[in-house]
């Protein structure tokens, strides 16, 4: 968090988020990709095969449950497989995607809400949803899944509720409103217990962080204050937790005093203050890998 601006804040939410496809998308899809998606799956299949090959020489400490959970890892070795043959294209598929993307085509990684039930990475490319880890929760599933986007399942994540409710079906866990560590709920509202009985502090997902501090905390003050979790209590044993690994106490706080809080992170203008948002960071993630 080197720079803070809501013009930042924004290309940083925006980077990783679905974009509503416009007519010039799906003509440029319907005259450029679609004839040629045949041999763009190809493609994509040996690239994927490519990085299934890197990842298995590596000396990576989970090598073992390979491809179960590598989402994020799998899409963006592929991404950046897929930007190296798009450089020097050799196939039909690699020559219509190359020139979609010189007339303005649209081509990204893209993370997000994948029908309720999981958080996703995958790559967007035009009007058309593309994913290329669509086995890292069953093995079982083929490699790659191409979908119109419309069709997909797949939106953009915004709000905590939404994000709490599918850690809980993709992790097992249970999610908590962070009324117990009142310095990190602005940036951090949700905490999550894993079924080992670990504590994490959410979100730390781009998107997700970024739409949040770019909207000045309303939407954390929103999830704490109206979702349907917000009165769930943290058993007494991991409120204990909590305070040994934070060095404080964790008594819950009420809603006055949320409303205080978020009162006082917006009149300090914290959303664009580097240093003290970075180091709210950095503890959410040493308390996460503690806890």
């Amino acid at each position: 968090m080197s720079q803070m601006s809501p013009a930042f804040l924004a290309e940083q939410a925006n980077q990783e988020a679905p974009v509503r496809p416009d007519a010039k998308q799906v003509k440029l899809s319907r005259l450029l990709i679609v004839p040629h998606l045949a041999t763009l799956e190809a493609d994509l299949w040996r690239l994927r095969a490519e990085y299934d090959e890197q990842f298995a020489a590596s000396d990576h400490p989970r090598k073992a449950e390979y491809p179960v959970g590598f989402c994020l890892e799998i899409s963006k070795g592929v991404f950046a497989l897929l930007q190296r043959e798009i450089a020097a294209p050799r196939s039909a598929g690699m020559m219509a995607l190359r020139e979609f993307c010189r007339q303005g085509g649209l081509a990204k990684r893209i993370w997000g809400n994948l029908r309720d039930r999981y958080f996703q990475n995958a790559f967007q490319i035009g009007n058309l949803y593309v994913d290329v880890a669509n086995d890292t929760v069953d093995p079982a599933k083929p490699k790659i899944e191409i979908l119109p986007l419309a069709k997909s399942g797949f939106k953009m994540l915004d709000d905590f509720g939404t994000y709490a409710r599918i850690a809980e079906k993709y992790w097992k866990a249970t999610a908590y409103a962070n009324r117990y560590l009142a310095d990190l709920a602005p940036m951090f509202p949700v905490l999550l217990v894993t079924p080992q009985g670990r504590i994490e502090l959410h979100a730390q997902y781009q998107t997700i962080l970024y739409r949040n501090m770019y909207h000045d905390f309303v939407d954390a003050e929103r999830f704490l204050l109206n979702d349907e979790i917000r009165d769930r209590a943290l058993p007494d044993e991991m409120i204990r937790m909590l305070s040994d690994r934070a060095g404080l106490s964790c008594e819950p706080i009420e809603d006055d005093q949320i409303k205080n809080l978020f009162r006082a992170a917006r009149t300090s203008q914290l959303r664009l203050d580097p240093q003290r948002s970075q180091a709210l960071l950095d503890r959410a993630i040493a308390i996460s890998r503690t806890a």
